[in-house]
């Protein structure tokens, strides 16, 4: 009986040891990815726009960190808060236009093959491309994205969602819509059917749902429709009206508006002009520090245009800047930060009977550049020796600058000729030049000649920034107490 005894014990005891080796290598796996991880950031870029892991959008006014998880998830780390952005991010820069991926997407090429992308990936707009990100999600790239009746019309790129029955939410920076038929999307060089899940380059078609698989239980219905067989047999010649409903919002996600699609192609809601109509407008401006990004929509059909313009005044002098019609924006650069502009947009015809140019004014913008964001703070005094004052300045760096001028106000006890003093208030001023790759300016004010208060408030202020085409006014101050 010893014997079993001291047996089980043996292969209990090794059971034990292995479990105990499996628990130390999970844990060390686990600790191995959290640091690894936790080392990986990526830069968001100002003006960039994205959704969190609810599909809301969000856009970045400022230059953001994003980090992974050891879960693999990422977070948005902007206005003193971490955003979670799921597993996959879409992030469309709306000045340059370029689109960042991050996370593990599947790219199919006009061969078919697919290969695999993981970290980070940068497109440009230009770039026609075509990603399965996930079950029933995808991910479209090219200059134009249409639909095969023309109901859908969208430019960069284009995030297309299945719900299990083949209904499709599709959604930009622009737009957001949920579809309830059957649509195709057609870019400059492949065509996508959104519920059957085929993309197709020229002749070769490839099954999406082959891979990594689908969850979509949509079927296509061969059946003839019903109500289709009684309009046919009905004796007043009178034929039943069928529409489809969407449900259309902005890229922001404020508000919706509910668009309904009859068959003889009208559109009855106010996105009549923007998806339907195509009137020639200006459809969304966006201002930036230096530049404002315009998007537009000429409509000329029949090609009665002799030119189309937007004229903006600079420098007191109007600048005229030629619209293509095949284009859908225009950016205007080297504006002044926190400034005003007038835009005026306009196209011409030409009288048939006189041969005169007629001007016809249809948009009227006036703008403001927004304003760049610096401050300053102390970093450190030092009284030993000297009495020095060291500062940081944070700069803008979506902004170029030469120099930042910098002053310090101050109270000090002034010894007047009576041999008796006085509290005077004095302001020194510091210039610090700038080079390309500055985020950090650190300066020092040597304040060893006064005799500053004790207790006493110091207000630091970066009072402009300067570059080629002149010098920004600022005003951001930093009060500290002084005390020695």
């Amino acid at each position: 009986m010893r014997r079993k005894y001291d047996l089980r014990n043996k292969r209990n005891f090794m059971i034990i040891m292995i479990l105990m080796i499996l628990i130390v290598v999970i844990f060390s796996l686990f600790i191995y990815k959290y640091r690894h991880a936790a080392k990986i950031v990526y830069t968001i870029s100002s003006d960039s726009i994205l959704q969190d892991e609810n599909k809301n959008f969000i856009t970045v006014n400022s230059d953001s960190d994003l980090k992974v998880r050891w879960n693999g998830n990422y977070y948005l780390v902007y206005q003193d808060s971490k955003v979670n952005l799921g597993k996959k991010v879409i992030a469309y820069n709306m000045v340059t236009g370029k689109i960042k991926l991050y996370g593990k997407m599947y790219e199919i090429d006009a061969s078919g093959k697919i290969n695999a992308t993981d970290g980070e990936t940068e497109l440009a707009t230009t770039d026609n491309k075509f990603y399965k990100l996930a079950d029933r999600e995808y991910l479209l790239v090219d200059r134009k994205i249409i639909s095969d009746d023309n109901s859908i019309d969208a430019s960069s790129y284009l995030l297309v969602e299945l719900d299990k029955m083949g209904n499709a939410k599709l959604s930009n920076n622009k737009l957001n819509l949920k579809t309830i038929n059957p649509t195709v999307l057609r870019t400059s060089d492949y065509t996508f059917d959104i519920a059957n899940e085929i993309l197709k380059y020229s002749d070769l078609e490839i099954d999406l749902k082959k891979v990594i698989g689908t969850t979509n239980q949509y079927k296509e219905d061969k059946k003839e429709d019903d109500d289709e067989k009684q309009n046919d047999g009905n004796n007043d010649g009178s034929q039943m009206s069928t529409s489809s409903t969407q449900v259309v919002s902005n890229g922001s996600g404020n508000g919706s508006t509910l668009v309904t699609n009859n068959n003889d192609g009208d559109v009855s809601s106010i996105e009549e002009i923007k998806d339907k109509t195509k009137m020639t407008s200006v459809i969304r401006p966006q201002t930036g520090i230096s530049s404002i990004d315009i998007d537009y929509v000429i409509y000329d059909p029949y090609n009665e245009y002799k030119s189309v313009y937007a004229e903006i005044t600079k420098n007191n002098k109007v600048e005229t800047v030629y619209l293509s019609k095949t284009d859908t924006h225009v950016v205007f650069e080297g504006l002044i930060p926190n400034k005003e502009y007038n835009i005026k947009f306009i196209y011409t015809t030409v009288d048939d009977d006189t041969g005169e140019v007629i001007l016809h004014k249809f948009d009227d913008l006036t703008l403001k550049t927004k304003m760049p964001n610096y401050s300053i703070a102390v970093y450190k005094i030092n009284s030993v020796d000297k009495i020095e004052v060291k500062y940081k300045v944070y700069l803008d760096t979506s902004y170029k600058i030469d120099s930042v001028k910098v002053s310090m106000t101050f109270d000090y006890r002034k010894k007047l000729s009576d041999d008796t003093t006085s509290i005077v208030s004095e302001t020194v001023v510091d210039t610090l030049s700038v080079d390309n790759n500055s985020s950090v300016l650190i300066g020092t004010f040597d304040v060893s000649e006064y005799d500053i208060v004790s207790g006493s408030v110091i207000d630091l202020n970066i009072d402009s920034v300067s570059n080629e085409n002149g010098t920004l006014v600022i005003n951001s101050s930093s009060p500290f107490k002084y005390g020695r």
